[in-house]
């Protein structure tokens, strides 16, 4: 759920905010999962909420839930976000997930070492170095290894570009042009398959997208959008 603060924090004022850790992940406890599982835990938790209407929003892994819970519960879609996420595998894809799968396999620290340079840019890197190794040895004593690998091997079974045009809700895409997880490549595939949306991308971004002065322009956009 803290991933979403710096967002959040914003817009609870004017809208109803429901953030929730998914399975194995912040203070929800491990239990195997699939994105249909996660699809369905979504869908339990608004009908527990009283929440008949919503807009989505989703980043990587909670852009494959999105998409797919539009596919399976479009009336309770009212507009859709999606962040640096995909309905396909590519090569690049594929090839970075065994990379992930790899260091999983290995410790915390040595997934945390190759996934940081996919998530951030170098110079955030260089400027909080000594940040950064504080949080990856602070994550490392809580971190549930079996839940990240869960939800990679998740990513690899997951494919839902020919129901893309089932979706109606007007779906808003945004992208980092550095992003070397997602390409542009495979969120132009969302972008052409979805009828009503938009994609936007961002420069001199990663996979993270709510870094710096990124986070007050998508404030704005998503405020519009809704």
């Amino acid at each position: 759920m803290t991933y979403w603060m710096s967002l959040s924090e914003h817009l609870k004022d004017s809208y109803k905010i429901l953030l929730y850790d998914i399975r194995g992940h912040g203070e929800s406890q491990f239990e195997y999962f699939t994105i249909d599982t996660l699809v369905e835990d979504l869908h339990d938790l608004l009908l527990k909420e009283n929440i008949e209407k919503a807009t989505l929003v989703g980043f990587s892994l909670g852009g494959n839930i999105a998409l797919e819970f539009t596919i399976r519960y479009p009336e309770i879609v009212e507009k859709l976000i999606l962040m640096a996420t995909f309905s396909e595998f590519d090569e690049q894809l594929e090839s970075t997930f065994i990379e992930f799968r790899n260091a999983l396999n290995v410790s915390f620290e040595e997934f945390y070492d190759v996934i940081i340079n996919y998530v951030l840019p170098k110079d955030i890197i260089d400027r909080h170095h000594e940040e950064l190794e504080f949080i990856k040895y602070e994550k490392a004593k809580t971190a549930n290894l079996e839940a990240i690998l869960c939800g990679v091997e998740a990513g690899f079974d997951f494919n839902c570009t020919d129901r893309l045009q089932l979706i109606d809700a007007e779906t808003l895409i945004l992208a980092g042009r550095d992003d070397e997880i997602v390409s542009i490549n495979i969120l132009k595939i969302l972008n052409d398959n979805i009828k009503n949306s938009n994609l936007i991308v961002f420069d001199d971004t990663k996979h993270n997208l709510l870094i710096g002065g990124n986070i007050e322009e998508i404030l704005g956009l998503m405020r519009k959008f809704i």
